[in-house]
């Protein structure tokens, strides 16, 4: 099966760099390039290509007013955008991610270097995501489990939410709706780059009632606030007497991944036992899978996020296949059982 891919970039050495890593893939091809956002959207419609890699800042038509236009045209051809790492690079992304683009990473530069290697491992995997998510799509959903014993609010001390591919537009939907004053803390795990958490953890707490902060050595965690893992370090969960306080933690990524969503639901049990509301949401691979599954065996709870809400459906599928799951809800469905716990 080919997967054929339209690149929209006005730099020429980035689009011979994104191509080359791209058609080492089996069964990839590129299919077309343009050289700004206006002769992307027309080759977009023409080719109807399986993904367009998308610039941000381009001449004639910039990446966002792409995104803009692709909406009022409807067209489907899922977007990967192209991401300076800088904050104002992070702010535009989310911007682009809230528009639809599925997910981004690092535009390639002259002055990349030893980054290069990390720019082929990463897109190489994106690209991968999005193949085995189409291949998958006609296979039919995993049956949802009987659902659970009722919990209660006095059940839980903690809610602890992993995230990969699809995540920062979900986990969008879900803050916009938590009040001030929501009575537990909340612990997110995106997989995400490092300049780009803190401007995540700013853009989720500027539409939430729930104070939301990047994640910092021996900071406290109270109830009505909720910590982002840091980019680059994973997220440790410990106890000072009753109070929770989150820590970086260097060890080595744990399915190429830190932060790791496996690390910090156990470092979370270590400290609070089952105590905890556990969610895994869309994403590719299996980080999470494991922790949740011993988290679940000492009487935590665990969510997962639907398939027809879910931008890929792989971590959250693997939860469920393997029996660590005891509701599947789409992420609507996770607001409400969050507004609902009493």
């Amino acid at each position: 099966m080919s997967f054929r891919i339209l690149l929209i970039d006005d730099s020429a050495l980035s689009r011979r760099i994104v191509r080359d890593i791209a058609e080492e893939l089996p069964g990839v091809s590129v299919i077309g390039e343009a050289v700004n956002g206006r002769e992307g959207l027309e080759m977009m419609e023409s080719l109807k290509p399986d993904l367009a890699i998308l610039d941000v800042e381009m001449p004639v038509l910039d990446g966002i007013r792409v995104l803009e236009e692709r909406r009022a045209r409807r067209l489907e051809t899922p977007v990967l955008m192209l991401s300076v790492l800088t904050r104002e690079g992070a702010d535009t992304t989310f911007r682009a991610l809230e528009l639809g683009a599925l997910d981004f990473v690092p535009k390639p530069s002259a002055h990349m270097g030893f980054m290069v290697d990390q720019l082929q491992a990463l897109l190489k995997q994106k690209i991968s995501e999005l193949i085995a998510s189409r291949q998958t799509a006609t296979v039919s959903i995993v049956e949802k489990r009987p659902i659970g014993p009722e919990r209660r609010l006095q059940d839980f001390d903690l809610v602890l939410i992993g995230s990969s591919t699809g995540g920062p537009q979900c986990l969008h939907r879900i803050f916009r709706r938590l009040p001030a004053g929501f009575p537990l803390p909340i612990c997110v795990v995106q997989h995400m780059p490092p300049v780009f958490t803190a401007a995540f953890a700013s853009r989720l707490s500027s539409v939430s009632g729930v104070d939301v902060f990047e994640a910092e050595p021996g900071r406290e965690l109270h109830a009505g606030q909720a910590v982002v893992a840091r980019g680059g370090m994973h997220l440790a969960v410990k106890k000072n007497g009753k109070t929770l306080i989150v820590d970086l933690d260097e060890s080595p990524p744990i399915h190429a991944h830190r932060p790791s969503i496996d690390f910090t639901v156990r470092s979370a049990q270590k400290a609070l036992g089952g105590r905890i509301l556990g969610i895994i949401m869309t994403g590719m691979g299996r980080d999470g899978v494991d922790g949740l599954r011993d988290l679940h065996t000492a009487g935590g709870h665990v969510l997962a996020q639907d398939e027809a809400t879910s931008i890929i459906f792989g971590m959250n599928r693997r939860a469920i296949e393997e029996g660590v799951v005891d509701r599947v809800l789409s992420d609507s469905g996770i607001a409400d059982y969050l507004l609902e716990l009493r």
